[in-house]
């Protein structure tokens, strides 16, 4: 029976490899500059409910980087910074990324194997469409969510590590 239960969740995860990343990403995206503060990236964030804004090159669109709570919590609060810091002090550069047509089996093997919770998808341009977030793909696959975090909490020997049983999809 357990390996019954342990194959449920790759069979369901399989299932939705049809499933693209513009089925289940959120649209709304809200994007800073790097030169805002991280007081007001941390008032967006409250207004908005986000936890990480892609960080944009003003008037042009494209995406420099990504800002978390957790960063501004480690790196502004926890350092004693001040709330008046740039973004560009301690944002992540290069957001990690996907794009619409993407398969949430890929978008969620990028999580997995980066220890992310979310992905800005972006079109063509190079320019915010979206975000997919862990929670987006546990809504329509709580199996595939699963898989993602066990990947997340464990300590993996081999860097390259699959989710278990799923073979990546080409990109």
């Amino acid at each position: 029976m357990a390996g019954r239960e342990d194959k449920a969740p790759v069979d369901r995860a399989s299932s939705d490899k049809g499933m693209r990343v513009r089925d289940v990403m959120s649209r709304q995206v809200y994007t800073v500059s790097p030169t805002d503060t991280a007081q007001s990236v941390a008032r967006l964030m409250k207004e908005t409910g986000v936890g990480a804004l892609p960080v944009e090159v003003p008037g042009v669109g494209t995406i420099l980087g990504i800002v978390t709570d957790r960063d501004i919590l480690v790196s502004v609060v926890a350092q004693a910074l001040s709330t008046s810091t740039a973004v560009f002090e301690f944002m992540t550069v290069a957001a990690e990324s996907c794009e619409e047509g993407d398969s949430i089996l890929l978008a969620a093997q990028k999580m997995h194997d980066l220890r992310i919770r979310q992905l800005v998808v972006v079109d063509e341009k190079r320019h915010a469409a979206g975000i997919i977030a862990l929670a987006d793909i546990v809504r329509v696959s709580p199996e595939l969510g699963e898989l993602v975090l066990e990947g997340m909490s464990r300590h993996r020997e081999p860097e390259d590590q699959q989710l278990e049983g799923i073979s990546p999809c080409p990109a």
